[in-house]
């Protein structure tokens, strides 16, 4: 009786020390076993029935010669994981029925499904394999790459801290976001140490309301002057990083996605914003040469300097404000923006609006009721683009 309670002791030790590696080893998935599992589509398999000209699930008995198989695949839920997917036989991938990849025999192909969120702007992507009958051999998975230093206990723990809990690792994108206020933050220091009387009008909201058309000032104002390029850079600063935010967060304003890189590293974000940075730049005194050109047609060549600024201005206080709020927020919750995509846009069109209306009765001569060729002019400087924004912005 003692050699079987031994021996049964002896199994149930084995066992405890067989099942942890083993559930573990089981759990751990892709390309050299770098990934934990997290969910598996094995049995979530779609065909397209021609009958019912709809997708239906799987079944072997009556799908088995199936060369094509398709799955549904949460964006929204597994942000941040990564797409796993593995054949036994050459296949191709198609992705909302447009061919991305050939996967090969045996080997994994690994999608971020943040890249892919920001991609199709979809809650919700159609992924289908084609090249071999049936299901079998063929792997869909959703994983979390593991960490590149595992928590450690504290061997050392004293009784009134039995467990040494790390700090959760920072995430890149609240790196970022401090890293570029900090740079907004020493230009706006820079610009009040070089031109301080300029910079104190210029963030001050009553500047904006005075209709003070002095020469003196008009000449400081120009547009290729030290200090304007100065104020056009910090809010170039902050327009680029707003662009950034909305990009992080599968809100693909103007298409700006298109031009970026797509990463969610520290490095890859700070590039893609100092190259919307450069973009929107040019694109300001790209804006000022149409506005040139415009007012000289129409005479009102004064009014394009005290335009221009005023826009810069206000544009500034603004999208500063904007700033400040969606820095603060992201620190509480980085994709935030997700549950505003589709109203996003709509603060913006109202301060657009407002601008127009306010700008037209500033910059309007005084003594003057209407004046329609300072209408005409606004209206093709900022009615006709905010038109076109609108429509090309989502």
């Amino acid at each position: 009786m003692k050699i079987f309670h031994s021996l049964l002791l002896l199994v149930l030790t084995v066992i405890g020390l067989v099942l942890p590696n083993s559930a573990k080893a089981v759990n751990e998935v892709g390309p050299d076993k770098k990934y934990f599992l997290v969910y598996d589509y094995q049995n979530d398999w779609l065909v397209y029935s021609t009958r019912y000209q709809n997708y239906v699930p799987y079944t072997r008995s009556l799908h088995e010669e199936a060369l094509s198989v398709s799955l549904l695949v949460d964006l929204l839920k597994n942000r941040h994981y990564t797409l796993l997917i593995q054949t036994q036989k050459q296949n191709y991938l198609f992705v909302e029925g447009a061919l991305q990849k050939k996967a090969e025999e045996g080997q994994w192909l690994t999608l971020s499904i943040d890249s892919l969120y920001r991609t199709y702007r979809k809650d919700e992507i159609l992924l289908t394999l084609y090249g071999s009958s049936g299901i079998d051999g063929r792997k869909v998975l959703v994983a979390n790459l593991k960490t590149a230093s595992p928590v450690v206990l504290n061997d050392r723990a004293t009784p009134t801290s039995l467990i040494n809990i790390k700090p959760k690792p920072s995430n890149p994108f609240s790196d970022f976001s401090a890293l570029v206020m900090l740079i907004i933050l020493v230009m706006n220091v820079l610009a009040y140490n070089s031109h301080p009387l300029a910079f104190g009008r210029f963030i001050n909201p009553l500047d904006f309301l005075d209709r003070d058309d002095r020469e003196d000032i008009n000449k400081l104002n120009k547009p290729y002057s030290s200090q304007m390029i100065l104020f056009t850079i910090l809010l170039c600063l902050v327009i680029s990083y707003m662009l950034v935010v909305f990009t992080y967060n599968g809100v693909n304003l103007f298409n700006s996605g298109t031009i970026l890189s797509g990463g969610t590293d520290l490095g890859e974000l700070t590039t893609d914003y100092f190259k919307l940075f450069g973009i929107s730049f040019l694109l300001f005194y790209l804006k000022y040469i149409y506005m040139s050109l415009v007012g000289g047609m129409l005479n009102l060549d004064k009014v394009v300097t005290i335009h221009y600024y005023k826009a810069l201005q206000i544009t500034y206080l603004f999208i500063g404000l904007f700033a400040i709020f969606t820095f603060s927020y992201s620190l509480y919750s980085p994709v935030w923006a997700i549950d505003f995509e589709k109203s996003v846009i709509v603060p913006f069109i109202i301060f657009y609006l407002l601008r127009f209306i306010s700008l037209y009765i500033l910059i309007k001569p005084s003594g003057s009721f209407i004046n329609l060729y300072l209408f005409s002019y606004l209206c093709v400087i900022e009615i006709i683009p905010l038109i076109i924004g609108v429509k090309f912005a989502l």
